[in-house]
């Protein structure tokens, strides 16, 4: 009996410490080159969106989720999954659409979904090719991104969508339109050679 008075106890508790169900997941693939590295570091990892923040502030209730990255990690990889990420983070986009994207006339199937494709304008200097996808109703997220880079630590980096399932009513994340401010910075690092540390820092 005593057993049985403890399940809505538990459940309470989980109501009260903020759990809330899955927002779904996207499953992307990355292959970054390091500049003197003959081989590139190749991983997988999970794009984990999460629910808005609860709050008991009726009159300004927050309206943006965030994100959790999560890799695959493999017995023989012998690189920093960590670093691999928080290079990789700075380029993802999980947001509705902004004014300076470009809706194509282009569709992406992705299993039985049929996704509209949108494009990332890149600023005039860089060798950079991003494209969104709506991935729910009123929700982009990055379907592909190949960038290469004259200076820096970072050669190359190319990113892929291969899959994802969402839930209906998904939030944007609070810091889901990071892409477009890196592609900014990334224009305003001086050219010619230098700078090429300051390059390294923003998409690592």
């Amino acid at each position: 009996m005593r057993s049985l008075l403890a399940l809505p106890v538990f459940a309470l508790s989980l109501f009260l410490h903020g759990a809330a169900p899955s927002q779904g997941e996207l499953h992307y693939r990355a292959s970054l080159q390091v500049r003197g590295e003959k081989a590139p570091v190749v991983t997988r990892f999970v794009l984990t969106p999460t629910a808005i923040a609860a709050t008991h502030n009726k009159v300004k209730r927050p309206r943006m989720g965030g994100w959790r990255l999560e890799a695959i990690q493999r017995k023989d990889d012998t690189f920093a999954q960590a670093a691999a990420l928080a290079r990789v983070e700075k380029l993802l986009y999980l947001s509705g659409p902004e004014p300076s994207l470009i809706r194509k006339p282009i569709f992406i199937r992705y299993a039985n979904k049929r996704c509209q494709v949108w494009q990332v304008p890149t600023p005039p200097g860089l060798q950079i090719y991003a494209y969104l996808v709506e991935a729910a109703p009123g929700i982009l997220v990055l379907s592909y991104l190949s960038g290469v880079f004259d200076s820096g630590e970072l050669a190359s980096v190319e990113l892929q969508l291969e899959s994802f399932q969402l839930r209906p009513g998904l939030a944007p994340a609070e810091n889901g339109t990071i892409l477009l401010s890196t592609l900014k910075r990334l224009a305003m690092t001086p050219k010619n050679g230098e700078g090429g540390e300051e390059i390294s820092e923003i998409v690592e």
